[in-house]
């Protein structure tokens, strides 16, 4: 099979599975005439799934613009009504680096969102996926676009498994390219129903890129593909098969182990910093008039010995203050401190 039959293969095949397996989620098929309205949703929408599971955003994102319904609201807002609306969510620098971004393109661009992605790209807190995202989903504009789903369903289907850590980094390029071709392939009109895909479904930017997404999210997901149930496989056009990715995997478990990130045993468990800085910011959520550092070692660890964590605890919340997570008055600390 060459490439170019593999990618037509590729492309009807998943069409197709999108055509009855498509996800219904709160920041597709949006309905808001305004692109600026699309475009911030789109932004909101792809910032909270960065890290956090979907069913978790599906909850937090209803609330959060009911909250910050336009992009101005939100550019405005201070750093502790928008962490209370990101509370849930984890990694909370993301909500002011989304908050940095609104600012931005209030200031900028006159609370119009921008279309290319040059100016796209010069708004900090927007890289090179989410510039291409909201190209695609906002404003419908053909863009290829690459997240971690997408990037490991190219790789499997035209390359091979990942490499043993888990990584294809020096297959990116080649991959880039090859998102354009597929993409030029998959909303080109095909012989019948033209413009269409299956069922009627649109052919355009927006659907292809979301059926890429919901295929590596519900079959072949990062660890334990759905074999039984992939159509790439059953078709032959996947060129990764259970056979290889399990000796690959295999070869996985044999490499050396990555280093552990920074944290403290708690008991026999151990936790990493990262968790912790979590607990703090959501401690202090409820903390309107802030807490003292061993207020909040109290409030967040178990163990609480003032003795053995208060340097500890110092540092960490030291870096959220750095971070902008944090004020600092007096010896309290807080998400923000009344002055009186």
């Amino acid at each position: 099979m060459d490439k170019h039959e593999r990618i037509q293969l590729f492309t009807e095949t998943i069409w197709n599975w999108y055509s009855i397996h498509k996800r219904e989620l709160p920041w597709r098929d949006l309905k808001d005439s305004d692109p600026t309205a699309r475009a911030y949703k789109i932004l909101v929408s792809e910032v909270m799934l960065q890290q956090t599971q979907v069913s978790r955003v599906k909850i937090v994102f209803r609330d959060f613009l009911e909250k910050f319904p336009k992009i101005s609201d939100l550019g405005s807002a201070s750093n502790r009504d928008v962490l209370l609306a990101w509370r849930g969510m984890g990694y909370n620098s993301r909500a002011l680096r989304l908050r940095d971004a609104a600012k931005a393109i209030v200031e900028q661009f006159e609370k119009k969102f921008p279309e290319s992605m040059e100016d796209l790209l010069a708004i900090k807190g927007i890289g090179s996926y989410t510039a291409a995202a909201i190209r695609n989903f906002a404003f419908n504009i053909p863009t290829p676009c690459i997240d971690t789903n997408i990037r490991r369903i190219l790789h499997r289907t035209f390359v091979g498994p990942e490499n043993a850590d888990g990584t294809w980094k020096k297959d990116d390029q080649f991959l880039l390219s090859l998102a354009r071709e597929v993409l030029d392939t998959a909303i080109s009109p095909p012989p019948s129903e033209e413009g269409l895909g299956v069922e009627g479904k649109t052919r355009d930017a927006a659907n292809w890129h979301a059926s890429l997404m919901d295929f590596g999210s519900l079959v072949q997901t990062k660890n334990n593909p759905r074999w039984d149930v992939c159509p790439l496989t059953a078709r032959g056009i996947m060129k990764t098969t259970k056979r290889t990715f399990d000796r690959r995997r295999g070869l996985a478990r044999q490499a050396p182990t990555t280093q552990i990130e920074p944290g403290r045993f708690v008991g026999q468990k151990y936790i990493p910093n990262r968790i912790f800085r979590g607990k703090i910011v959501e401690a202090l959520r409820d903390a309107e008039r802030g807490l003292t550092v061993t207020q909040i070692g109290r409030e967040v660890c178990i163990d609480w010995n003032a003795k053995e964590h208060d340097l500890w605890l110092k540092n960490l919340i030291k870096k959220l203050v750095q971070d902008g997570l944090l004020q600092h008055q007096r010896n309290k600390f807080g998400l923000s401190i009344p002055r009186n």
